[in-house]
């Protein structure tokens, strides 16, 4: 990973909920010696190879050689990320080009508002096959969306009371989960547009599924409250292992605070170690050596 001006997201700042005792050695330093850390100077660190963009990262350490265990540094996927200082980023997924389209170079990171609204993870609902969004969506977003989202990928306008899609459906490649009072006609977009088997379903007696569960298609993160034969039947449900926890220092309602594909997963920056543990698990990240 390279330390360069260029490559030190601005908006990046430390937290203290590290996860080694390396890291929090390395808070330490940059606390002391980074001008960025208060907002001002150029950016650069006086400490070489330390800034805010560290923490952005857990690390953990593991692997195995020939002759036996090895113990080494990997790098997980699960990032922490704030945007204009706000953790609910599952809410605002998209607004910062500059730092996700760096985590994610071969994905268009599209900036967007949703009927001039700004918290587009909650108003629409995608996946590789195609997006869905609220029928008030103005002409202009929709065309502008349409020009840079991939072409094989469908984007849809839903006329859906719920309008707030993404509180009320949830989604992989495969398998949907939507609030139990969705029309049927919405349902029924749903399949077509997103090519998955739709469920109606509510999770820890919640119809808010989009809310409280985010997947993959290697599992999902689900309400920390679901009771263990719920979770059992839900992962039977869905094909998948899921597992409950929290985001953003013990908000349960996970989507507000993660998002995540099959390859990196976003947490808020207020997110502690153990929530991360969930979340890796949860999505079953590939680390990076």
């Amino acid at each position: 990973m390279e330390t360069t001006e260029q490559s030190m997201p601005s908006d990046i700042i430390p937290t203290r909920n590290y996860t080694s005792a390396s890291e929090k050695s390395l808070w330490w330093y940059i606390k002391r010696t980074n001008k960025d850390y208060y907002g001002v100077g150029n950016g650069k660190s006086r400490y070489d190879g330390v800034w805010p963009q560290a923490f952005r990262t857990r690390r953990s350490y593991s692997g195995f050689t020939t002759r036996g265990y090895e113990q080494r540094e990997m790098w997980t996927q699960a990032l922490r990320i704030t945007l204009g200082n706000n953790n609910d980023i599952g809410a605002l997924v998209l607004i910062n080009v500059r730092t996700v389209q760096g985590d994610l170079p071969d994905i268009p990171v599209i900036r967007t508002s949703l009927s001039g609204c700004r918290v587009i993870g909650r108003m629409c609902v995608g996946n590789n096959h195609g997006l869905l969004v609220p029928e008030a969506i103005y002409d202009t977003e929709l065309d502008h969306i349409r020009d840079k989202i991939p072409e094989p990928i469908q984007i849809k306008k839903i006329e859906e009371r719920l309008s707030a899609l993404g509180n009320v459906v949830v989604c992989n490649d495969q398998v949907a989960l939507v609030h139990p009072e969705l029309d049927k006609e919405s349902e029924e977009m749903i399949e077509d547009t997103l090519q998955v088997e739709v469920f109606r379903h509510v999770i820890a007696n919640n119809p808010l599924v989009g809310s409280y569960c985010v997947l993959n298609n290697n599992g999902g993160l689900v309400h920390v409250d679901i009771s263990q034969t719920d979770l059992e039947d839900l992962s039977s449900l869905l094909g998948l292992p899921l597992i409950p926890g929290t985001v953003n220092y013990g908000n349960k309602a996970v989507a507000a605070g993660v998002a995540a594909n099959d390859t990196i997963a976003y947490a808020g920056m207020k997110t502690t170690s153990r929530e991360f543990l969930a979340i890796e698990e949860a999505f079953r990240l590939p680390g990076r050596g």
